[in-house]
This record gives structure tokens, sequence and C-alpha cells, in this order.
């Protein structure tokens, strides 16, 4: 048996894969650049978020970030499969799994309900929602393309 163009095939297959390789990140999450919370004596929305997340001596860990953003995994698959069928660039492929990861981020917030607030949290904000008393905190999830490997965070 002889397979002709082997090697040709062999090339196009690698230059096919490196276009896969992306220099290009998407950064999800409560930036710095949220700002303050109101009504909070000055601490950041990204403060509040860590707390909300790994807890404190008088607040459970809810882990809004990571397990919000795992769950949307095969959106991400899918994203960047339709963007690499589209003939996008990496950068832009990025940002729209961005945006999936603050949807799901955002979704994972609005449905979390485990471990509740205490009984004197929800009467005094009026809500059993553990992560959500204004909103601000969820609508302050949002994302950024990025050229460098970020050094910190989730």
């Amino acid at each position: 048996m002889k397979i002709t163009g082997l090697q040709e095939v062999q090339r196009a297959l690698r230059k096919e894969i490196a276009k896969l390789r992306t220099p290009h990140y998407a950064l999800v999450g409560i930036h710095e650049s949220a700002g303050v919370e109101p009504d909070s004596d000055g601490m950041t929305v990204a403060t509040l978020g860590a707390i909300q997340h790994f807890g404190n001596d008088h607040i459970p860990a809810r882990r809004w970030l990571d397990t919000g953003a795992e769950s949307g995994a095969q959106e991400y698959l899918d994203t960047i499969r339709e963007g690499i069928e589209d003939g996008l660039d990496s950068k832009r492929i990025m940002a729209r799994v961005g945006l999936e990861a603050e949807g799901a981020i955002k979704q994972y917030i609005t449905d979390l309900d485990s471990p509740p607030n205490a009984a004197s949290t929800v009467r005094k904000k009026g809500s059993s929602n553990p992560l959500i008393d204004t909103g601000n905190m969820r609508d302050s999830v949002t994302s950024a393309v990025v050229r460098k490997k970020p050094k910190e965070g989730l």
C-alpha cells in the first residue's frame, strides 16, 4: 500500500493545530475597576466577591466564581468550535468565550441557594438568595481579553 501526499497532509494538519494555540486569555470575574460597593465604608466589589467566594468568620464560603465558570464548560467549547468554523481570530473567539463565562457565572449567582442565608439575614435584606442583595456584585462580573496569562485569581 502506498500513501501519497502524507507529508503534505501532516504539515497542513500541524499548521491548522498551530492556529488553535492562542496568546489570548478570557479573564472573567470582578475586576478592581468595578469600584467600591455602595454603603460599605470603602470595600471594593472585588473584595466583597472574594469574601463571598471564600467566606470569613461570619459568612460561609459560596464558591460562585470557579463553580459558576465551570458550569458553562460545554458552551465554551461550542463557542470555540463555532468561532473556528466562522474563521474568527483567537482574540474574537476568547471575547465570545468571556461573554459566555460572564453569563454562566451570573446565572450561577442567581440560582445559588446553598448554604442558605441565616434567618436574620433574610429578614434584614428581604431575600433568601445568599449572593444577591442589591445585585451590584453579580452585575460587576465582566470579562476582558488579555494577551498575558494572569498571575493571580482563581
